[in-house]
Order: C-alpha cells, then structure tokens, then sequence
C-alpha cells in the first residue's frame, strides 16, 4: 500500500512498530500535549511519555527551588495527585480508503479513560494496569482533525504498579501519566503484530546458523484472506512464503530454513559481550501482501547468539554465551524518579557501565518509557538481566497482604494481571540480544498456578533462561533458582567476600548486594544538603540515604565504621575522603571476590547502579551523574586481566575474563605502614580466559600492617593494569550467628588509620592536551605513600564535569611515583583540580 502523509500539530507522523511505516523513523503524538487538572483551569504544555509529577517539574510548578535537594521534596502537597489529569492533543489526518488504523498505547499509569473525537473507547474499570499494551481499533473514528483525549488517575493501594520499594521516596504521583509511547499504526486489511526471530548457533565452528522466525498475522478484514511473507535477511537476500487467514483471524506462521533457504546463514556475524568480542546485530524487513497487495511491514534488529544457564556442579546458575562461561559483574538500573530518562542521558550511563569493565546490567521492574535503554544494551554488547520488581511482594509497598515466599499475587484478579504484564513484556523484549534471562520473581516465586501461566507464556514467546526468583527458591514447577539474594545492603568490609559461606559472599550467583553508602563526592553533597546542614552530620543527610523503615536510613553506619577503622573524621572533607575509601575498598572487593572464587561464584549484581533521585546509598554514580568512589573500585576490579589480593588466604590472583592469552610479568611491591619498602619481587606466568593462577604468597606479613602495590605488565612492558591495598595487622571480627537480611555485624574492626596517618605528600600536577583527550601526570615528590588522590574536572563555575571518563581515578601514589592518567570529556574549557 502507499505511504501515507499524516499531518500533525506537531509535524509528520509515523506507524507504530508492527504496522506500515507511514514515515520511517518518527513517532506519533510526542510533542503537542496539554496537561490539565480536572475541574481546573490549570494547563501546562507537555510531552509524552510523561508522569504527571515529571511535566509539572519540567514546568517549575513546585517552586524556583529544586524539591529534589535539600528537605523539600517531603513537604510537596501529594494531595493534587488525588484528582485526575487530561492529557490532551490534537492531529490532521489525511485518511486513505481501504486503510486499517490501530491507535496503540505501550504503557499508561494507571486508570485511564480514552476518547477520541467525542467517542469513548476505553474505560477506566477496565483499563488499568503498567505493563500493557493497549490496541484500539480507529478506522471509523479518525477524521480529517482530530482531538485524542486521554484522562489518567493514579495507583493506589492493592495496585500492581512500578515501583521503586525502599531506595527512594515514593514519587509524588505514583508515575501517574502516559508512560510510554502513543503510535498510529496503518495496515491493509492484513496487519503484522510481532516478529520473533529465534537463532540457533552452531558454537563449535561458529560456521552456521538456523533462524526460525515466528511472524503474527492478524487479519482485520470479515472476509478469508491469502497472500505471501517476503523475509528480506539483511546479507541473505529475500525468501517468500505462502499464508491464508479467515476473517479476523490472528495466528502465528512459522518460518525455518526449510520454507525460506535465506534463514540457513553460513558464517554468520556472532553477537558477542563488548569484552569477549563484537555485538554484531542483524536486520529482519518482513513485508505482507493480501490479495497482491502490500498490507504491512515490520522491521526487527536481533543478534545471532547462543545463551544457556544450567546448575553447575556446586548447585549454582552459570551461565553461558556462545559455549563461553561467563561470570556476571553487573549493577542494578533504576529509571529517573520521573520517569525523565533520555537518550542522551541513558546512553551516558551505559558508558558508564563498559568503562567500569562490567558486563551486565540488571532491570528489576521492566525500567524504561521505551525500548531505547535494551536497544543500546543491544548495540554494546552489554548483557540486560530483566524482570519483576519486589515491589509486589511486600504489603508495605503493595498494599495487599503477603504470603510467605509468594507475596501479594495470588488472588485471580492480580493472577490475570501479571500474566497479561508477563505477555506484553516478554514479546516487547524477546528479540532484544542483550537480554539473557528473566526472573519472575525477586525476594519470592511466583505462586504455583501463575507461574504455570508464566511457563505456558514463555514457552509460546521466548527461548532464553527462565528464573524463577532472585533469591535461593526452590519452584514447584522449574526447582531451584541457582540464584541467592541474601545481601548483604549495609556495609561490611572487604575480607566479607571471602570469609562469609552463609549469605552474600563470594559464591553462587548474587543478583543484588552491596556495602550500603556509596558517598557522592563533595560538589554533589554540596547540592543535595544545606550549607548549614553539611557538618557536623544532621538529618538533612538521612533524607537523602534509603526510606528502608528498618535500617540503611541515616548516617550512623557509615559513621562507626568510619571511626573505627580510619579514626573520627576532623571536618566535612576528611569525611567525605575517607567515606570514599571506605566506599572503594569494599565494593571492588565485592567483585574482587567473585572473580577469585570462580567458578565457585557465578555471577554478582551492585546494588545498585544509579540513584532515582539526589542520594547516598547504593549507586556507583550519582544522580548528577558524577562517579563515586565505588566506580573506580569496580573499574579496577574488573579490569580484564587483574592481580587481586585474597583476604582470606593472604595470597595474590592473577585473574583473566578477557581476550589476553600468553604470558605476562607481575610484580608485587610492599610498603610498611611508615611507607618503607620492605621487599618488592616479579615473575612471569601464563594467563588464559577464566585460569585464577596463585601469583604471590604474602602470608609473611601476616599480622603487621602494610602497603601492598601490584602491577601487570604485557611482554613489551606496557602496564596492563595496576592494584593496591592497605592490608591491616588484624582481621575484621564478624557476629556471623547474628546477622540480618541486610548487614553481618563487625564486632572487632580492622584499624587503618595508618592509611590516613602518613605526612601530608607534596604532589605536582602537569596537564597537556591533544586529540580530545587531556593527560594528566601526577607526581608524588615525597618519601610517603599519598593514599586517596582524587582528581576533578571542572567547568568554569566550578562544577563537576560530567561526563569525565577517566582512565583512573582516586589512586594512591608512591613515594616518588608519577602516574600518568587520561580523561575524555566533551567541555571547552576545563579546570583541573587534585
């Protein structure tokens, strides 16, 4: 059929995916939008995808002064949030005969009532939910001018809605609005609703592979219908198949190799982890005709891989890329608060992810008001971990009453609603590369007779490892998760990892823990606490820690800590210094641990990656988007090829999850705790993929407190990568009887006040300049260790740069050491501070 021009407000329309394309590459009804507070005169002009929160933000509504800093966002009057809102646009249409028209919405919150040019066409009573999409048929309803009306109430309680649990404040609305994108989609009579690509690898040779392709047709017409598939494989050339509908039927046709030769590929691009190889993607255009005549088209991007999980010998999920094993480093997403995530902003993040060496980020609630955060996973190589929240497993966030182990769903009514969630979801991801698995469940398991209908659901629409918790669960239906979620999410100290057998150390899968406060830098604190309230520590900072009722709610953790191990901070600076070296030590040896022990452990999620709003717990970077300590302890962590320092053993690893095969000289230095050298030694060993080789033994120093500085160098002498450690004369003492869901008592702490104790360094900083990117050497010209150096990059105000991709970063120096770092960031002009 013939493109077709539909004129907005707003400019040209598009076809939504699973329609003709009226105008490649656009969406329908973004922009021209007014928001409205029923009965009220009250009228803002806004966009879609939106919460009603977000837009009103966007317009400054709540005050000159940024609510989410500071106190204020406690005090904002929610009770505006009890009426109902209109969104509400107006479109020109140029219609054309013989043409079927589907107004389609991919996500609302919550209760909706839909009109279109003065006809109802969805209902609130029935109309409710997230996590679907919504399909109406508008043939007869369009109109040269048209007026969509779209009018939302938020969730309450007992409503099965996105959540962000305990690690911010709820938002003001409840992500009341249109949350995801609005489309018009135009076919013939024959309509294209999903393609789903399923690859079949051989992983030996990696010669060949086989793609069924699973195509949706829908016949929207009352009469029979028959035509042709065309699969034009992107590289393979056009195959064509045969089909016949009756009248308002919808059916899937599968398609192998046996009816479309150009499905068998030979030699086909492998979609790899950006640290194991290349993310090759591949492009699916399906077009059908009725009756001799183009109907519609659909366009898919998948990769041709190969993902597997089984229990491994210990009882745990390994999982497996392309015949690889892998171990999981990854960190948990959250979306903005309101829901305001952009590309650009989305795209900073995932960045973020590869330059800290991770390979895997974890969306526990489907985050995302469109598919652009899977789409860039795809396009990467990083791995997307996806699946429900715990949100609808505790009765202080539901609001319904909990059953131990299954949580709030399990009344009919909730049943059918995450079964129609679990559909929508799963056929909007399924052909995304990234994604590897899904979890059902996150702190329980899906209760017998929804997890069935899960099973049933999966079966029909996705091929990828199926879990059915987070946590160590056994289901009736799948056995054992192979996964733990046991924590712990307040601190504990970097020999946990490798003592602890019981909880969250270093075996098995982790699909989420952490050391609780990851301390933003203090330009960032600076932003989010009152001047008056920054020293000594008030409560303005716990407004800013978890909203947990339990713990992880103030600073006193993280304070003892801090006065135990490093000594009482003496003002805002110190403790914000030795916060981040509380906050690096813990967290790269978090991963450190994981990557020892392998293939004990098989996988282990941060929590978490970023923050929804301005906070100090559980991110590796802030909500400005500037890095913690905790960045650049998981970068170094994770370097490919790594020496890593077991606190349990007193042994040095040479560890290797990269593509370096060969031999390679280590070298360990060490350091009394007056900055002394002591002894320093190298050798040569082999490294190959996944092979942990024993490379010092340092139990001699047992006892005593030290330094200890490790480096790998490649067979020309370039420095692959570089570690250090500040190694106490006694062990942490732990109440392991005693600990919790969320943190393992320390009854005796290691002292690592020496680390602070060393005599001011005199350091020199020279800065130089070319092809975009600025190196900074930095030289310790003194006979002591300068422990915790942090260098910024600045604007011209004096604010962080962000994004600064810095090659490393809040490092000690030696004495007499000048180490020499890069930093990428798109500014003019750039101050250096250290």
């Amino acid at each position: 059929m013939k493109a077709l021009k539909l004129i907005l407000a707003a400019g040209l329309l598009s076809a939504c995916t699973g329609a003709v394309n009226l105008q490649d590459g656009e969406d329908l009804l973004l922009d021209s939008w007014t928001l409205t507070r029923e009965g009220t005169s009250e009228q803002f002009d806004v966009k879609v995808p939106s919460t009603v929160a977000g837009a009103l933000y966007e317009q400054g509504y709540f005050g000159e002064e940024d609510i989410l800093n500071g106190t204020a966002y406690y005090d904002v009057d929610k009770s505006i949030f009890d009426d109902a809102w209109i969104y509400e646009t107006e479109f020109d249409l140029e219609l054309t005969e013989g043409t079927h028209y589907d107004l389609v919405f991919n996500g609302l919150n919550y209760y909706a009532d839909i009109t279109l040019n003065g006809t109802q066409i969805a209902a609130s009573d029935t109309t409710y939910g997230v996590f679907i999409k919504r399909e109406y048929n508008v043939t007869d309803l369009l109109q040269k001018n048209n007026k969509l009306e779209v009018k939302v109430r938020r969730a309450v309680s007992r409503d099965l809605n996105i959540g962000f649990v305990d690690w911010n404040p709820r938002p003001l609305d409840e992500s009341m609005g249109i949350t995801q994108t609005v489309k018009l989609c135009a076919s013939g009579s024959v309509s294209i609703e999903d393609v789903f690509v399923i690859p079949s690898l051989d992983t030996e040779a990696f010669a060949e592979a086989d793609l069924e392709v699973r195509v949706t047709l829908k016949n929207n017409a009352d009469a029979p219908v028959a035509g042709e598939i065309a699969l034009d494989l992107q590289d393979a050339g056009v195959c064509k198949v045969a089909y016949d509908l009756q009248a308002g039927e919808e059916k899937i046709v599968a398609v192998t190799p046996e009816q479309a030769a150009n499905l068998h590929v030979e030699n086909p691009r492998v979609w790899w982890t950006y640290d194991l190889g290349t993310p090759e993607l591949y492009t699916l255009n399906v077009a059908v005709d009725a009756d001799g005549k183009e109907s519609d088209k659909f366009d898919v991007t998948f990769g041709i891989r190969e993902i597997t999980s089984a229990l491994n010998e210990y009882g745990y999920r390994q999982f497996t890329l392309n015949g690889k094993d892998i171990l999981i480093k990854g960190a948990g997403w959250t979306d903005d608060i309101f829901l305001r995530d952009t590309r650009e902003s989305i795209d900073r993040q995932l960045q973020y992810v590869m330059d800290m060496n991770m390979n895997c980020v974890r969306f526990e609630n489907i985050w995302g008001k469109d598919d652009t955060v899977y789409d860039l996973c795809d396009q990467y190589g990083l791995l997307a971990l996806v699946g429900w929240s715990c949100q609808w497993e505790w009765e202080s966030y539901c609001g319904i009453p909990e059953i131990y182990h299954v949580g709030c769903i399990y009344e009919p009514k909730e049943m059918d609603l995450a079964a129609r969630y679990f559909e929508d979801q799963v056929i909007r991801l399924h052909n995304h590369a990234s994604v590897f698995a899904w979890m059902t469940g996150s702190d329980c398991v899906p209760i017998y007779d929804l997890e069935k209908r899960y099973l049933e659901i999966y079966e029909k629409y996705d091929y990828r490892p199926y879990i059915s918790s987070a946590k160590s669960i056994k289901s009736e239906l799948t056995g054992w998760s192979g996964s733990k979620m046991a924590g712990p999410y307040e601190y504990v100290a970097p020999d946990y990892w490798y003592f602890d057998t019981k909880n969250g150390g270093a075996f098995g899968f982790n699909t989420e823990t952490g050391i609780g406060a990851n301390l933003p830098q203090a330009e960032s604190l600076q932003k989010m606490i009152p001047a008056d309230q920054l020293w000594p520590i008030t409560d303005a900072w716990s407004k800013h820690c978890t909203t947990s009722t339990t713990a992880m709610n103030t600073m006193d953790v993280l304070t003892n800590v801090m006065n135990n191990i490093y000594g009482e901070a003496a003002d805002f600076k110190d403790y914000v210094r030795k916060g981040h070296a509380l906050d690096y030590d813990g967290t790269r040896a978090m991963f450190e641990a994981f990557r020892v022990n392998t293939p004990v452990s098989t996988g282990v999620v941060q929590w978490m990656l970023n923050s929804a709003w301005p906070s100090i717990y559980w991110q590796l970077y802030d909500y400005y988007g500037a890095p913690v300590a905790a960045y650049y302890g998981t970068k170094k962590a994770c370097e490919p090829v790594q020496l890593i320092y077991n606190y349990k053993d007193s042994h040095v690893y040479l560890v290797n999850e990269g593509l370096l095969e060969g031999n390679v000289e280590v070298s360990a230095k060490v350091y009394d705790a007056a900055s002394a050298l002591l002894a320093e030694t190298s050798k040569t060993v082999a490294t190959s993929y996944r092979n942990t080789v024993d490379a010092f033994d340092m139990t001699e120093y047992d006892g005593k407190p030290y330094f200890l500085a490790l480096e790998i160098k490649d067979a020309e002498g370039n420095v692959l990568a570089d570690n250090f450690y500040c190694i106490a004369a006694q062990r942490n003492v732990y109440d392991w009887n005693n600990g919790t869901w969320y943190d393992t008592p320390i009854t005796s702490y290691s002292d690592l006040s020496f680390a602070f104790a060393q005599p001011k360094a005199n350091l020199s900083m020279a800065v130089s300049y070319a092809d975009g990117v600025y190196t900074v050497a930095v030289t310790n010209n003194s006979e002591y260790i300068s422990y915790m150096n942090i260098l910024k990059a600045k604007d011209e105000q004096g604010n962080l740069i962000v994004p600064a991709f810095w090659s490393d970063n809040f490092f000690p120096l030696l004495p007499g050491q000048t180490k020499t770092v890069t930093c990428k960031v798109d500014a003019k002009a750039v101050a250096f501070e250290l």
